[in-house]
This record gives C-alpha cells, structure tokens and sequence, in this order.
C-alpha cells in the first residue's frame, strides 16, 4: 500500500507561503531590503516552497491553478545561484501573488480534506 504524500506536500507549500507572508507582507520594500538576514530568510522560505512543489510531481497537471512552473524555477535560481537576487522583486511576489497562491492551496487540500 502506497502513501499519497500530495496533501503533505501541499500543506508544507501552504506553511510556506503563510510564514512567508507573515515575515514580508506589512514591511515596506525598503525595510525588507535594508535586513539582510529577513532577506535571507525568505530566499529560503522560497526555496523550500520550490522543493515541497516538485516532490508534488505528475499530480501537479490536476491542479493548474498553481503556477508551478514559476514556483520550481524561482527556487532553482534562489538554490542555484543563476543570477543575483533582486529582493526587490521577492518582496513584490509576496505581497502580490502569494496570497492567491495561499487560496488555491487551500482549496487544494479541501479536496483531500486535509
């Protein structure tokens, strides 16, 4: 008997997206930019929201609402290094699509009834 570990990982991509907001949403960005180690944190956040939404794998195709393609690859380049980090830019997607995300997250795992 297998284990569907969807709705963990949906849950782990809902905390994420919630502690991420909770860090950034009512900071101005030139607070946000000034705090390294805010900074630091939330490029983690993001990349930890990346992995949880990879480990979803061939499942994601019944859900797409989430943009996934984005999520996975903002952590690729967090994780990796491919350029330098605007946080800027960070700072914006908090405030500007991840609270969709947070409500198509939850709707998600109503369906699993988690």
């Amino acid at each position: 008997m297998t284990v569907d570990r969807v709705p963990a990982h949906l849950a782990d991509m809902l905390r994420f997206t919630q502690e991420l907001r909770g860090l950034v949403e009512a900071m101005p960005v030139t607070d946000f930019v000034a705090n390294r180690v805010l900074c630091l944190a939330v490029e983690k956040l993001f990349i930890n929201l990346g992995e949880a939404a990879a480990r979803v794998g061939a499942d994601a195709v019944n859900m797409p609402a989430i943009p996934w393609r984005r999520v996975i690859g903002l952590r690729n380049i967090l994780a990796h290094g491919y350029e330098q980090v605007a946080h800027e830019i960070l700072h914006e997607t908090v405030q500007r699509e991840l609270p969709l995300l947070e409500v198509v997250l939850l709707q998600e795992l109503k369906r699993y009834a988690v």
